[in-house]
């Protein structure tokens, strides 16, 4: 492509993608050949661990990077096609650069932040599709008083496990909510809820280690990073990298701006290499 045609800054990402494989920023024209050759990195490491249905890496979207807080929420329309919400997260980066999915977050203050602009949002996407009985999962970014959806996933809440959060946060089962075609009561849940963080941590075997060369996770060691743990999930990191879904719960937001950096190679066991 002629890099000169190309409106800076932008998010290039898989049509069809999976927890923010080969999603990367660019924010100007000097980063282009890098991005894409990490991208190209990423959807190499992916092949073998993800179906084309999960991550595809025939079609490849060149986007406008957003700015903005970014917010995750959990959704469905019901039977009168009214919007319902179930839960509201906010997502925690590095930098302008990070795309994990490392760390999401909710509290009385995130869900006051987002939760009208949500509804709305809902509204609008009504209005061009009609939608009945309809689960969604959708994102989007909030500067000011502008708020720009990044994408809408039909027919399911959020993955990994994250929609868990809302049950440790709030006390409620969203799928219960679904399929019985009822709502929460937002102002009841936000009068009861503390002031607590709770979140979501993420955590993954990094792209550029090779899974058959991890002997084991040293999941005792890392639960001691967190101080309130709420759930700790093992997960069968041979399979997608997924080594285990923690939910905790923090007084404030430092907690969570430390584990963005947490290093997770220390605990890895890598395999020994055989001498011949």
């Amino acid at each position: 492509m002629d890099k000169k045609q190309i409106p800076f800054p932008v998010v290039i990402k898989p049509n069809i993608g999976y927890s923010s494989v080969g999603v990367h920023k660019v924010k100007n024209e000097q980063d282009w050949d890098i991005a894409v050759s990490h991208l190209k990195e990423d959807l190499l490491h992916s092949d073998g661990l993800y179906d084309s249905t999960v991550v595809g890496s025939q079609t490849v979207l060149i986007e406008e990077w957003i700015q903005g807080e970014e917010y995750a929420i959990d959704g469905y329309f019901n039977q009168d096609g009214e919007p319902i919400i179930l839960n509201a997260f906010k997502r925690l980066f590095k930098d302008d650069y990070d795309t994990s999915d490392r760390i999401y977050y909710t509290s009385k203050i995130a869900v006051n932040e987002i939760y009208d602009d949500a509804l709305q949002f809902m509204k609008k996407v009504q209005t061009v599709l009609p939608l009945r009985n309809y689960p969604v999962h959708f994102e989007i970014r909030k500067k000011g008083d502008r708020v720009i959806p990044i994408e809408i996933n039909p027919l399911r809440f959020a993955g990994a496990g994250t929609t868990d959060l809302g049950y440790h946060a709030y006390g409620m089962n969203m799928y219960e909510h679904y399929f019985l075609g009822t709502k929460p009561d937002w102002n009841r849940i936000l009068d009861e809820m503390d002031d607590n963080i709770y979140s979501f941590f993420f955590a993954e075997v990094p792209l550029e280690i090779n899974l058959e060369d991890v002997e084991r996770i040293n999941h005792i060691g890392l639960q001691n990073e967190f101080e309130h743990i709420l759930e700790y999930r093992q997960l069968p990191f041979q399979h997608d990298r997924s080594m285990a879904i923690i939910f905790y719960r923090s007084e404030d937001l430092n907690k969570n701006l430390q584990l963005l950096y947490l290093d997770l190679f220390p605990f890895l066991t890598i395999k020994e290499l055989a001498l011949i």
